[in-house]
């Protein structure tokens, strides 16, 4: 297998070329990564050339336009779907809360919502909200205490006639683990609910194949995939039909507007082209062949990220497992994303924050909105909460070496 050329890969985002961007080992990508310079380079020419309201007849309307729905298209092209089924929002938390209010008519008195433990509070939140509206009941599916991480005999004993959404995450933005997509939707398809996932922390890690995916709502944001912050819902068509519409009553009939809660941002639409731009790039330089469509592109591409951050990943457990800390889920790569949580007994999570700066290694502390999941775990101070340390594929061996090594002397008096 080819292995993913780093060199080549920084000098495609602008930040490596600034001072602070060559000394910084930047391992705070779960709460965004950096933007790849072709997205920069299609934001600013949106605003600097037609940043108008688009679709009019005149050059600079016409051209911020097409603009936009390149953007759209790019976006389509490289998940394998119709555009006509993604909705554009400020975030993935507007994305589900939007999506938990078009799930009224199937949310009624007498049904049931299941959520999980596990989730980022964007995928519990507004389910838990419409079912106080609608009177229906909110179940949550458990996780084990210990390593965070769900069964799926629980979920079994969960569902039943009654259940009409299961709402799940992709992988953990806490434990890292990968959740079993397929398994699970077997289970929620035998009582006839639709499923709702939450791809935000695995979509970074590995590019979402939504033909493989057996699900009903996948989101994900592309703030945290190399773009403009947006969130991307993406709807299959059946599912969509019995939603209520949440737009201008006038666009009902467009299906890209159905759950159009809010005008967009024209511009960070319009640069989500440069994300495929950056996966084009990326695909140029590693393969050769150019007749593939683009959607499998950013999965080759996709695949040596991921085989590059699964080492790194592994590079820098096998040291954290020799120091005195808890590593929240599990203590190898085997199926999980290279995004690591762990607190120690007497040093607080903002002190090794706050102390990695001096090894120039940025990381961050707190719940990171899995507020439950953290809870469900054990953790006593939930505003200190977790370090987390978070790769990408521009991330380098050397930059683990360095953060396990200030963590070492961080916690050199730990007993």
């Amino acid at each position: 297998m080819k292995s993913l050329d780093v060199a080549f890969v920084k000098q495609q985002f602008p930040v490596f070329q600034t001072p602070t961007g060559q000394t910084l080992g930047f391992l705070d990508n779960a709460g965004g990564s950096f933007v790849a310079g072709a997205v920069i380079d299609r934001l600013t020419d949106f605003y600097r050339n037609y940043k108008v309201q688009p679709y009019g007849a005149n050059p600079l309307s016409s051209r911020a336009g097409e603009a936009m729905d390149l953007g759209r298209q790019t976006m389509a092209d490289l998940l394998n779907v119709s555009p006509d089924f993604i909705t554009l929002g400020a975030s993935s938390t507007q994305c589900f809360n939007t999506l938990a209010q078009a799930c009224v008519p199937l949310v009624k008195k007498n049904t049931e919502v299941i959520v999980t433990e596990q989730d980022h509070e964007s995928n519990i939140g507004g389910w838990e909200r419409l079912c106080q509206q609608q009177g229906a009941t909110l179940k949550f599916w458990k996780v084990d205490p210990a390593t965070g991480e769900l069964a799926l005999e629980d979920l079994e004993k969960l569902l039943n006639p009654a259940t009409v959404l299961v709402c799940v995450t992709h992988s953990s933005n806490i434990i890292g683990t990968i959740n079993p997509l397929a398994e699970i939707g077997q289970r929620v398809r035998s009582v006839g609910a639709r499923f709702v996932v939450d791809g935000v922390s695995c979509a970074p890690h590995s590019w979402p194949n939504l033909d493989e995916l057996d699900v009903d709502a996948y989101v994900f944001s592309t703030y945290k995939t190399y773009g403009t912050h947006q969130g991307v819902l993406v709807v299959k068509p059946d599912f969509l039909e019995l939603l209520a519409p949440q737009c201008h009553f006038f666009n009902t009939p467009y299906l890209n507007k159905r759950l159009d809660s809010a005008g967009p941002d024209h511009a960070a639409i319009a640069a989500l082209a440069g994300i495929g731009d950056y996966f084009q790039a990326l695909y140029s330089h590693h393969f050769t062949d150019e007749s593939l469509p683009l959607h499998q592109k950013a999965r080759l591409v996709s695949g040596l990220m991921h085989a590059h951050e699964t080492a790194l990943c592994d590079q820098l457990l096998r040291q954290l497992n020799t120091l005195p800390i808890r590593i929240l889920g599990r203590s190898t790569v085997e199926n999980r994303e290279a995004n690591i949580s762990l607190t120690a007994a007497k040093v607080p999570s903002k002190t090794l924050a706050d102390g990695l700066v001096a090894y120039d290694i940025a990381a961050k502390n707190g719940h990171f909105y899995a507020y439950r999941l953290l809870q469900a775990m054990g953790v006593k101070d939930l505003t200190d909460g977790v370090l987390r340390i978070s790769l990408s594929h521009y991330n380098t061996s050397e930059e683990m070496d360095r953060c396990a090594a200030g963590l070492r002397e961080l916690l050199k008096n730990e007993s």
